[in-house]
């Protein structure tokens, strides 16, 4: 990272004009950091989980109908921040938060207790008034959104690419309980996720629904470039149906 000094030695006094140093000033402020904001005018959030680990997130929006983003590995809760957006522009409350031991978290990361995680983000946005309460989860953030749905009251589950099971968490034997309404999403081309997408529609009950898209786009991959549109509708769609 370039220090305050080094880039003002960069501009010799007699040539540094007011844009300049503005400029200069503007990237000593933000530390030159790699990790920009959510916009959105997100709020920063920390809450813990049953097992005292505080985690770290933002609230995009408000309302009565919630949404909990989960991410997948290796990225942490900014790779949702784009649909965290969209979704305060549709209305929603959005949460994105990193799973324990991920960027600002605090633990150590444990795969094996992801859903401990996502329990505590359900339960976080209920507090803050939302009265329905989706899970989209992204890949291991899916299989983890699975288990908590089976075990605990929300208005559906959104998976994208989500396998059976990962690292310690095991969704198999859980899918016949999940009643809320249930959304599966894969890449045609993304081998053993698209065929665990068909292995949840096929060992859980209605409602169900399982759509395969173009390319071969992991997690919350699918959400940009040519298969974003039809993945984002489906996700809208989704939760509109069922947030009546």
């Amino acid at each position: 990272m370039m220090t305050g000094s080094f880039l003002l030695w960069l501009l010799p006094a007699k040539r540094i004009g007011i844009p300049a140093l503005a400029l200069v000033l503007a990237l000593l402020a933000s530390g030159c950091s790699a990790h920009p904001g959510p916009g959105g005018g997100a709020e920063k959030v920390e809450f813990g989980t049953e097992d005292g680990v505080q985690l770290s997130g933002h609230v995009f929006g408000s309302g009565s109908v919630g949404v909990v983003l989960s991410h997948m590995r290796p990225t942490d809760q900014e790779s949702w921040w784009p649909f965290a957006r969209v979704l305060k522009d549709k209305g929603f409350q959005a949460l994105t938060f990193d799973f324990r031991g991920y960027r600002d978290s605090q633990g150590e990361v444990d795969i094996g207790s992801i859903d401990t995680d996502v329990e505590a983000a359900l339960d976080y946005l209920k507090d803050r008034g939302a009265s329905r309460v989706f899970l989209v989860g992204a890949s291991m953030g899916g299989t983890a959104s699975l288990k908590v749905a089976a075990r605990s009251e929300v208005a559906g589950v959104v998976t994208l690419s989500a396998p059976p099971s990962i690292d310690g968490v095991d969704a198999t034997p859980d899918l016949r309980r999940i009643a809320a309404p249930k959304l599966f999403i894969a890449a045609r081309d993304d081998g053993f996720y698209a065929r665990s997408a068909s292995l949840f529609e096929q060992r859980t009950d209605d409602p169900r629904e399982r759509h395969l898209v173009e390319g071969a786009a992991h997690g919350t991959d699918m959400l940009s470039g040519d298969s974003g549109p039809r993945a984002q509708g489906l996700i809208l769609d989704f939760l509109r149906r069922y947030s009546e």
